[in-house]
């Protein structure tokens, strides 16, 4: 499917990206392509009729809806209609912030509904290119994002329970084994609980699987590392899958097509 995009406005300076996007789909139900990355995301939804995924959690996005994508959640779009799809997108990595603000988001859920109210915040770091230099932009930028970020956590009030913690745990766990051979056996002995709590809990809280979503992480991170290059055999034996069919049908359900080498 083609997605006819514009970016309306672009700034990047030391490693913050900071972007006001337009565009439509040419089909209907057109998907972005899941991926996932090392940074963090702000989207802020203007208009447009679009479902966002992070991880297992997806919505309808309304005006003013907020999405935070942290480092490593696979996420995706599906643009539902041939209509304008409007958002503000901010990127920045961790190390721009508090330490403090920094843990806080660890703790804090994608999706951040009706927050219009901070619509002006978006509007006036569009005006700070056109008035400040870049150094002084960037210093704008990142007040303004650590101040929105602090109101955000504020409203979410995101207090995590122990069943909470835990597959705040087991999902950092995953991530950064994410090239090991993971299993059920694995899981239970690293954790110290029994295979049926690990996948009851796990389930009730991502609505997956937990080996669905094992093999989901593997796939995504793996056609990142295609994309930069790397062969398709060696990205297979990265992640430890048995043999290349099973990585290739794998990816084939998760992607939507074969693996393409970039030439």
């Amino acid at each position: 499917m083609i997605y006819n995009k514009a970016i309306m406005f672009n700034f990047t300076y030391n490693n913050v990206d900071f972007a006001h996007k337009l565009g439509t789909a040419s089909e209907p139900k057109d998907d972005f392509n899941k991926h996932l990355h090392t940074f963090n995301e702000v989207l802020f939804f203007v208009k447009g009729n679009v479902t966002y995924n992070v991880e297992s959690e997806s919505k309808v996005l309304s005006e003013g809806d907020l999405v935070l994508i942290r480092p490593g959640k696979y996420h995706f779009a599906e643009v539902n209609e041939q209509t304008e799809y409007e958002r503000y997108v901010l990127k920045f990595p961790d190390s721009v912030l508090p330490v403090h603000l920094a843990e806080r988001l660890k703790k804090q859920k994608p999706f951040f509904g009706n927050v219009k109210k901070y619509a002006l915040t978006f509007s006036q770091l569009d005006s700070y290119v056109d008035n400040f230099s870049e150094e002084d932009t960037y210093s704008l930028f990142v007040a303004e994002l650590t101040k929105l970020l602090i109101m955000l956590c504020k409203e979410q009030n995101f207090t995590a329970t122990h069943s909470d913690e835990f597959i705040a745990k087991l999902v950092d766990y995953i991530d950064a084994n994410v090239q090991s051979t993971i299993s059920l056996d694995t899981l239970a002995k690293q954790f110290n609980f029994s295979k049926s709590y690990i996948s009851n809990e796990f389930k009730r809280a991502m609505k997956m699987p937990v080996m669905q979503y094992v093999r989901h992480k593997k796939i995504i991170a793996a056609h990142q590392l295609i994309l930069a290059g790397e062969k398709k055999s060696v990205v297979a034996d990265m992640f430890n899958f048995k043999d290349y069919s099973t990585f290739y049908r794998s990816y084939i359900k998760i992607i939507g097509h074969a693996p393409a080498e970039k030439q």
